[in-house]
């Protein structure tokens, strides 16, 4: 389990694009300078990719999502086209972009870090010590539920 994780990352990434989608117009512009393009980029549409990204379980297909949603507008932006032959490495380079799994962990110790400033009563840093009681059986989990004549 994820905790919703997926399920988010899928709409950020629906957020993200239509943002991405309403700034065509300067994407498309000449006259802005790539620097610029790059900020906007990184101000509008990755503030909303990575909105509340500290606290996701990241995977690899979570962050292969992510970074194949970015590199299709890094390439957009440059106006890079797929047949023209440019690794994604390239591409980073070129951008001055870091790949998108350490961004991530960027803003994950950056929150810690926030959090752990806080004062000993805050909730955010109570969340942080919770010890859950109990234990949990080894293995998967044994279904609770019988399939009948009805299903």
């Amino acid at each position: 389990m994820n905790g919703g994780t997926e399920e988010d990352v899928a709409s950020r990434i629906k957020e993200a694009n239509g943002v991405s989608v309403r700034l065509y117009p300067v994407w498309r512009n000449h006259s802005i300078s790539k620097v610029v393009k790059m900020r906007i980029l990184s101000t509008n549409v990755k503030s909303v990719l990575l909105c509340a990204c500290e606290t996701w379980k990241t995977t690899n297909q979570i962050t292969r999502s992510l970074q194949t949603f970015i590199n299709k507008c890094l390439r957009r932006i440059m106006n890079i086209k797929y047949t023209d032959k440019i690794t994604n490495e390239e591409l980073w380079r070129i951008t001055k972009q870091k790949p998108i799994e350490i961004q991530i962990k960027i803003r994950k110790w950056n929150w810690i870090g926030h959090t752990l400033r806080k004062e000993v009563g805050a909730i955010e840093k109570t969340a942080l010590d919770c010890n859950p009681q109990g234990y949990r059986r080894r293995g998967r989990p044994k279904r609770t539920w019988r399939r009948t004549v009805e299903d």
